[in-house]
């Protein structure tokens, strides 16, 4: 983030070896150190950190860069370049983007089931390949994104959770209030930790706006890189009642891109297997009809929330986060025709056609014989 006069404020979490403590039944990590340092430029930052420590620092173990929203919105390219150049630094380290100062966010981050921070944020966002409410991102598909022509970056949204974050007042209905939230609201009651919900979505070098989970589930669908999630809808059966389901992509999503007068066309066929989550003591089993009747309402209920998404990406965030450029590039003779139509700026004229085909299962359990 930026400190005074304008100057780079970097806030390093360094590693205390042999530093963990326990009191009582809990353990706390205090195996890490947060240091902070107001500087003109990242290399110049290092030096002044090596000289604090009296020992050179070494970014080949480093898990994580974190930028505040701040830093992001003013344009990060001239970081990511340095960060690129550094031999040791290495492609699979994390990106993120966080809702509050990068200073905060690492000085508040509190391991709560590993002792060593650099497990930590190792683990930390593969909890996208069974909840889906935010994605693995790492250095190397940033940056290779960032210099694409077919398509925009985006990072890890994320933040602290803690009760003056806490968005007690959604408007959102009561069954997608779990996956509405984006880092910094969700209302987990606990100690403040790490919280990483959403993706930051940026054009070019700069921060344009952000997903919250469903979006972010909407968005790997898109992409085929959804795992799998729990998806909650209202019930076709019962009023002010919702059911859950765990849904997970059958195959790859098949994208198409036409050229209709200039604009783009985009088709996405999504074909999904469901299963139901929600049972109720007189429920048995699920009959055929009910099944069916499920299945209309969760491919309804998708096909919306997709719709939503891609008009926000394309209309008012302006930004090609699902790759759709790849599919048009084939349209052009040569590269500079590429270039000269412009993908990344010709994005936000697109219309989209989505359909989404789901075969459900009625429980892992229980089945009707």
């Amino acid at each position: 983030m930026f400190g005074e006069d304008n100057k780079l404020k970097l806030s390093f979490q360094i590693s205390v070896p042999g530093g963990s403590s326990q009191s009582g039944g809990s353990s706390q990590s205090d195996s890490s150190i947060v240091t902070t340092i107001q500087c003109d430029s990242f290399d110049s930052g290092i030096n002044l950190l090596n000289s604090y420590l009296s020992k050179e620092s070494n970014l080949a173990h480093c898990k994580i860069i974190v930028f505040s929203e701040e830093f992001a919105n003013k344009g990060i390219s001239e970081t990511l370049f340095t960060l690129m150049n550094k031999v040791e630094v290495r492609p699979d380290s994390n990106i993120l983007v966080s809702r509050c100062s990068a200073e905060y966010f690492l000085n508040n981050s509190k391991p709560i089931l590993e002792k060593l921070s650099a497990r930590y944020y190792e683990i930390a966002p593969t909890s996208s390949e069974y909840t889906g409410f935010t994605q693995n991102i790492t250095l190397s598909d940033f940056f290779s994104d960032y210099a694409d022509t077919f398509q925009t970056c985006y990072a890890i949204l994320g933040g602290i959770n803690s009760s003056d974050t806490h968005s007690l007042d959604s408007k959102e209905n009561s069954y997608e209030k779990d996956s509405s939230n984006k880092a910094n609201e969700t209302l987990i009651q606990g100690k403040s930790n790490i919280e990483n919900m959403g993706l930051a979505v940026f054009k070019g070098d700069k921060l344009v706006g952000e997903l919250n989970g469903l979006e972010t589930i909407c968005h790997q669908m898109i992409s085929s890189t959804l795992n799998s999630c729990i998806i909650n809808i209202p019930s076709p059966f019962e009023e002010n009642k919702s059911i859950s389901l765990r849904v997970r992509l059958v195959k790859n999503t098949k994208n198409k891109v036409k050229l209709v007068n200039g604009s783009p066309y985009i088709t996405s066929k999504i074909m999904l297997e469901a299963r139901i989550l929600t049972m109720e003591e007189n429920s048995k089993y699920v009959t055929t009809n009910e099944i069916e009747t499920l299945e209309k309402a969760l491919n309804l209920y998708l096909t919306t929330k997709l719709y939503e998404y891609l008009y926000k990406v394309s209309k008012e965030l302006q930004s090609d986060i699902d790759g759709f450029g790849k599919y048009v590039v084939q349209n052009f003779q040569t590269f500079e025709d590429w270039n000269n139509f412009n993908w990344l700026d010709n994005f936000k004229n697109s219309f989209f056609d989505v359909i989404v085909d789901t075969t459900i299962k009625s429980s892992y359990i229980i089945m009707e014989s």
